[in-house]
């Protein structure tokens, strides 16, 4: 076979083929080297901020935010092959949630500039009678130029006048510093350069700044450090309120040489005892320039901890050390210095070390500092005292009844304490169990017993029995499910005990698997009840600012190991035995030492297990929670950053405004609600709206497309309303929507508004307008539907704007945890927040008033022996009423015959009404007439005297008001748990719950209630005590009038606003910083200058 050879063009072609395919891959290989560098440089940077999160908030958050960035960047790839629904449910076709920002980048995104904020400022400096001087002293050597001019820039940049800058040049050797001290200082005579003859060091640096100072406070500035603009007008105003003020501090953040800031230390009030634990006041520090000079400047021989020694001695000769929470000093972070690492200047951990045991020394508890193991592989200056194991005399308390098991771990770890000067008391609170009767024969130690009065178990009432028969000079009340794990845990505590003002110590308590149980109690969480600091923290992780690793000042400790002096406690009261009787018995006792000027203390040193609730079980008593809110609900934490989210236990950061108004200027706000009708949302908006008017927190105007009845209550209130249907134009395409909120831009901008309020999801247009407006918004959300389903109802180019939203408020409020659950894919800016519906009791019992209970049974024609079973709200199927219906012909005939359902909200103009009243006519004639259903109305009062039970029976319900109110009747309630409902009612204490659609279910519970009238009262007298437990309605004013008085402070919009520290931060040339000295500075006449020896 003769093979031809290839034509000419098919050779040809071959070889064009392979040149193309070579120059493509060589294209390829170039741009994937291209790629690869970019992702080894990314990689870096993600390294280094872990490195930097590590160190400032602790390993767990650096893991944890590493984590999460992992999985977005897997979802992120994963989304380009698999359906979204995968990951979110139905997923939504025309909306895609965006990445979480970062918490602390969310933060900064509401504290941008804010033109209002500013001249509230303004004002009040002019209003000052005796504005306060400033020296900003400013210890310089070899600093890289343009540092320097970045830290001088932001004090020129200050928006208060009276202050001076004293740049006291340590002898530097830097040529082109010298050359920038020599020409480019400002003209500004208050900027004044001194020059020392010799090195001296930081601390002499400082000191001979301040003998150049004339002010009447010294500012601490570093020489790489930026002020924040506003920085001397907080500090003076807060001067000027708080005369004998004689050091401050501020909260802090770091700046990196990117100019992205980073690590924000969002600090507690005054804690002397934090202060042992290391320098946690840091920046920014103000002092007084006579405490300065009285205890003799900055110590030599305490260079790198040299702010800590002296904050150390200068708060034992102050008279009041105050605390400003904003963010007004930015650290920079460069190679070599203290805030990238303490590994960088290893001698100010010995300068700290030796600060700290001189200052227990002059506290009258001499002992050994040293920084522990941890502190040292972290490279941070934390330290901790070595106590003696010698001292005074302690008694330790264990409750027990039974537990056996419990005790002995117990007993037989408390041998390993090192502490010897303790006496064990086991308190036998009624043990029957022959076994644990037999082990307290034979043990060692002082049983006593000590029974139930009236045979109700009180915690606080067998402790305080107990106290009285003991003599040692403290107590230490200890759980019987504990166990200890540090030998000296007992030295520890009782070291610390010893300091002047400290009137109780508590230990770190860990779960069996070393995560933490707690480390101080917080006030305030769980919805404005106490929680524990940290809860569920890894055993290693510090936390925020690495208060979970430390000894510090916290409002209360738990009892279940609490230190105290015997004579305090008894001078004390004891614990509060009627309130109190088992929980919060010890955050009672912690906040009356705080008000007795005592302070708590949990020692981080002293490690115990705690098996938490397994003596007694878990479960609060409403009538305690009751009271604790009754007797504590005012208070503020003073150790709990306003800038920390108070919903969760690890003190994440959440993004806060701290207002500076003054409090009695009320907002202004422009109120929508998307109707006027008697429903429970509108309803909502008329209860906040006019109690925010009332005590005068807001000056409000309301706003609705729909009038209707609540229109007269709100002027009834003094509060004006305007009807405009023309606000809204949801079906008339982009252009009708565009005309529409044009108008209300206008009407918000005609109204002088500084925040908008926004009532359920139908108030999209409202966000949307104030976002064009430029005024912040608050958005209140009562739905639970879904998000990426509820607007289906709009046009698609609607409901894309209406989820476009979400980011813009200040605050999305949701009333009930489940409803925010759902949303929460939305919570892209961590602007989600929670505040509770809270019933108007006043009102609503004013209401009752007006119908006695015979009066409105009479009206209805019930019998006396009858059980009226009352379900009220909007007649529709999202309510589900049929299932009461359903319910009732299902019951058994003796127990139906004791029943009279009440339906009430029936709307004609529905069909589903229409379908319930033939349902209900279909009934069999000997009950058909026992079914009512009555019209929708607002006079509810005469129906809610006379019922007996309260059913609900929604399908979709947030934290609906109807249930409250049966609170506030005080009736047992038989509902669905769906959404918020089971956050309102407990299950078997005040609530049945049956499933929506179990009619057979929703009949067994009415038959027992009907037949069961000791349970009926039992469960009526629970739903009491429980609206008594829920947030209040003046706690729902108070959240609201704070969150609007944050929000008319914070940047409005989408944060397009100039951020000028960051602006002022990346204009700086980092090849100056690197040693090429560049001439970029401007040219100017030299200050002059003095010389100091």
């Amino acid at each position: 076979m003769i093979v031809e050879p290839e034509p000419l063009g098919v050779i040809n072609a071959c070889q064009a083929l392979q040149s193309a395919l070579r120059r493509r891959l060589r294209r390829d290989i170039v741009r994937q080297a291209a790629v690869q560098r970019a992702r080894l440089a990314r990689l870096k940077r993600l390294s280094l901020r872990f490195v930097h999160v590590a160190r400032s908030d602790g390993l767990g958050a650096a893991y944890n935010k590493a984590v999460r960035k992992a999985k977005n960047k897997v979802r992120h790839h994963l989304r380009r092959w698999v359906p979204l629904r995968v990951f979110r449910g139905p997923g939504c076709a025309y909306h895609q949630p965006s990445e979480p920002i970062d918490a602390y980048d969310a933060w900064r995104r509401v504290n941008e500039p804010s033109p209002f904020r500013a001249e509230a400022l303004r004002e009040q400096v002019e209003t000052l009678p005796r504005p306060a001087s400033f020296s900003i002293l400013v210890p310089v050597y070899n600093t890289p130029p343009a540092l320097l001019d970045a830290a001088v820039a932001s004090v020129l940049a200050q928006s208060y006048e009276h202050w001076e800058l004293i740049l006291a040049d340590d002898a530097s050797t830097d040529p082109a510093l010298a050359a920038y001290l020599a020409d480019g200082l400002s003209l500004d005579p208050r900027v004044r350069l001194v020059r020392r003859a010799t090195n001296g060091n930081i601390s002499a640096a400082t000191n001979t700044a301040a003998e150049h100072a004339t002010g009447e406070f010294f500012v601490l500035l570093d020489h790489d450090d930026v002020l924040h603009p506003e920085a001397l007008t907080h500090l003076a105003i807060r001067l000027d309120r708080e005369r004998d003020v004689d050091l401050i501090y501020t909260d802090d953040d770091k700046l990196g040489m990117d100019g992205g800031r980073f690590a924000p230390q969002f600090k507690p009030d005054w804690s002397p005892e934090l202060l042992l634990s290391f320098c946690y006041t840091g920046h920014l520090t103000a002092v007084r320039a006579s405490l300065y000079r009285q205890v003799g400047g900055m110590r030599l021989g305490f260079e790198g901890s040299q702010d800590h020694d002296f904050w150390l001695r200068a708060s034992e000769r102050a008279r009041r050390i105050a605390h400003i929470p904003q963010m007004l000093y930015h650290w920079r972070v460069l190679p070599g210095s203290t805030a990238a690492s303490g590994h960088e200047k290893p001698h100010s951990f010995e300068a700290g070390r030796r600060a700290v045991e001189e200052a227990f020394g002059r506290r009258g508890v001499p002992c050994r500092v040293e920084q522990p193991d941890w502190a040292v592989a972290a490279g941070c200056g934390v330290f901790r005292p070595v106590m003696p194991d010698d001292g005074p005399s302690v008694a330790i308390l264990i409750p027990t009844r039974n537990q056996k098991k419990l005790l002995q771990t117990l007993l037989t770890s408390l041998e390993k304490t090192s502490y010897r000067n303790y006496r064990v008391y086991i308190i036998d609170n009624e043990s029957d169990d022959p076994e644990t009767l037999a082990y307290l024969a034979r043990i060692p130690h002082t049983v006593l017993h000590i029974p139930n009065v009236d045979g109700v178990f009180n915690y606080a009432a067998i402790h305080n029995a107990a106290v009285a028969r003991v003599q040692e000079e403290l107590l230490l009340f200890l759980n019987n499910d504990v166990e200890v794990i540090e030998p000296r845990w007992l030295s520890q505590m009782v070291g610390w005990a010893m300091l002047p003002g400290v009137g109780a110590v508590g230990a770190r308590l860990l779960y069996q698997d070393r995560r933490i149980q707690h480390a101080g109690i917080v006030h305030g969480m769980h919805e404005g009840l106490a929680g524990h600091a940290f809860k569920l923290l890894p055993w290693w992780d510090g936390g925020a600012m690495g208060l979970a690793r430390v000894t510090r000042d916290c409002l209360a400790v738990t009892a279940a190991c609490m230190l105290t002096p015997r004579k305090l406690f008894r001078e004390m009261n004891g614990f509060n035995e009627t309130d109190f009787g088992v929980a919060y018995n010890d955050a009672d006792y912690g906040y009356r030492l705080h008000d007795a000027g005592r302070r708590s203390v949990l020692c981080a040193e002293a490690e115990l297990f705690h098996y938490e609730g397994a003596t007694r079980g878990f479960g609060d008593n409403p009538r305690e929670e009751a009271n604790y809110r009754r007797i504590h609900g005012h208070r503020v934490d003073p150790y709990f950053s306003l800038h920390h989210d108070a919903q969760s236990e690890t003190f994440e950061v959440k993004p806060t405004v701290a207002p500076v108004a003054p409090v009695d200027r009320p907002v202004r706000v422009l109120a929508v609600s998307h109707n006027l009708n008697w429903e429970g949302a509108s309803r909502f908006e008329l209860e906040l709206t006019t109690g925010l008017k009332a005590s005068g927190h807001a000056d409000p105007i309301v706003v609705s497309p729909v009038d209707g009845p609540l229109r007269e209550e709100y002027e009834k209130a003094g509060v004006a309303v305007r009807i405009d249907p023309s606000l809204v134009c949801l079906f008339g395409g982009e252009a009708g929507y565009a005309e529409a909120r044009r108008r209300a831009v206008d009407l918000i901008v005609e109204q002088g508004c500084q925040v908008l309020h926004a009532n359920t999801l139908q108030g999209f247009w409202a966000v949307d307008a104030a976002r064009e407006a430029g005024v912040p918004s608050i958005w209140s959300i009562h739905e639970s539907e879904p998000w990426q389903t509820y607007f289906d109802q709009f046009p698609t180019e609607i409901a894309r704007i209406a989820l476009d939203c979400m980011p813009s408020p200040y605050r999305v409020v949701f009333t009930a945890r489940s409803s925010a659950e759902v949303w929460k894919d939305m919570d892209t800016r961590r602007n989600f927040g929670l505040v509770r519906y809270a019933l108007n009791v006043e009102r609503f019992q004013a209401e009752l008033a007006g119908w006695p209970r015979e009066q409105a049974r009479a009206a209805l024609g019930l019998a006396a022996d009858e059980v009226c079973v009352l379900l009220l709200g909007t007649v529709c199927d999202r309510k589900g009423q049929h299932d009461l219906l359903h319910a009732f012909r299902t019951m058994a005939a003796d127990d139906a015959s004791r029943v009279r359902c009440v339906v009430v909200g029936a709307r004609d103009s529905l069909d589903y009404s229409r379908e319930l009243r033939r349902l209900a006519d279909g009934l069999d004639a000997d009950r058909r007439g026992r079914f009512h259903i009555v019209d929708e109305t607002g006079a509810t009062a005469p129906y809610w005297q006379a019922a007996d039970v309260f059913c609900c029976t929604s399908r979709v319900e947030s934290y609906p008001h109807v249930v409250l109110e049966a609170l506030g009747r005080g009736l047992p309630i038989v509902t669905t748990s769906v959404y918020g409902i089971p956050e309102q009612v407990r299950r078997g204490v005040n609530a049945l719950f049956y499933e929506p659609g179990d009619a057979r279910s929703l009949a067994r519970h009415l038959e027992t209630l009907a037949r069961d009238e000791p349970k009926r009262r039992a469960m009526a007298e629970a739903s009491s005590w429980i609206l008594r437990a829920l947030p209040s309605h003046t706690d729902m004013i108070v959240q609201y009038a704070r969150l609007f008085r944050a929000a008319a402070e914070s940047a409005a919009g989408d944060g397009t606003h100039a951020r000028r520290i960051d602006a002022a931060s990346r204009s700086v040339d980092l090849h100056l910083v690197h040693g090429v000295h560049a001439n970029v500075f401007r040219s100017r006449t030299p200050v002059s200058t003095s010389v100091a020896e």
